[in-house]
């Protein structure tokens, strides 16, 4: 995975600018709290100014520093058993970052950490901040991060490459790559999907969906490379369609019986 650093590090991470990045700034926080300044280790593949973590037998401590449009330190957190998926969290003040290290590196165990701080939570997309759960889906997604659902990279890329494509939930599964208007189940699909077709490249094909019956499915392009596929996709979202909501779609799907009323009337 190519590394990752925030283009906007002295704007939106002063104190990150200086050397040592992000596990000097941690280590100069816990002298100033007089906690352990124990020091941290880089993240593989990962910009060591932007990201940093510890070790705790087989629980391990992260913090990224990679969102380059807002201030963020994002944590995550693995069990003593080293299940990932323990507790994330998000926060702006490196201050809060240093207390939760501390009582993690003091023994503190998942549960009492959510306890404690009520930003922590048990899923990356729960933790992320409202209003920013589309953005860090993909932030996670082209970091290429193990704790969420990844799909093809060169596709991936391709499709954030199209800006009207980012407003979209990404949601790869079974090789395919769909672009969804929501971010929890029900989810919400309007916008064509890529489908692996082989040799490294794409079909778009527009799917039949419960919520809109009488769109039927259609393939729109074959044999695609990932750029000429993503092309194709932003080419056919629908009108009205996207951003994506936070949470499950509200409206329920169309109905036989409205559907003969649209018609009759």
């Amino acid at each position: 995975m190519p590394e990752r650093s925030s283009e906007l590090l002295p704007e939106l991470y002063p104190e990150l600018a200086a050397p040592g990045g992000l596990r000097a700034a941690l280590a100069r926080e816990a002298v100033r709290r007089g906690h352990c300044a124990e020091p941290l280790d880089p993240v593989e593949g990962c910009d060591p100014a932007v990201a940093a973590c510890c070790a705790r037998g087989e629980a391990r401590f992260a913090v990224y520093a990679t969102n380059a449009d807002e201030r963020e330190f994002r944590i995550e957190i693995s069990t003593d058993s080293g299940w990932r998926w323990g507790a994330f969290g998000s926060t702006g003040d490196l201050a809060v970052v240093n207390a939760i290290l501390h009582a993690w590196r003091e023994g503190a165990s998942i549960d009492q950490l959510r306890r404690e701080w009520t930003l922590l939570a048990a899923d990356p997309l729960e933790a992320a901040p409202p209003g920013r759960v589309v953005s860090t889906a993909w932030r996670l997604t082209l970091e290429r991060s193990p704790v969420i659902r990844l799909g093809d990279a060169e596709l991936a890329e391709a499709l954030y490459a199209q800006p009207a494509l980012r407003v979209f939930f990404p949601f790869p599964s079974h090789g395919e790559f769909s672009l969804l208007s929501s971010t929890a189940d029900p989810f919400y699909e309007e916008v064509p999907r890529a489908v692996p077709s082989g040799d490294g490249l794409w079909d778009v094909v527009l799917h039949w969906s419960r919520w809109s019956p009488q769109t039927p499915s259609r393939v729109l392009g074959s044999r695609l490379r990932a750029r000429e596929a993503a092309a194709l996709v932003a080419a056919n979202i629908p009108a009205g369609s996207g951003p994506a909501i936070e949470g499950g779609w509200p409206q329920p799907p169309a109905t036989k019986t409205q559907l003969t009323g649209d018609i009759d009337g």
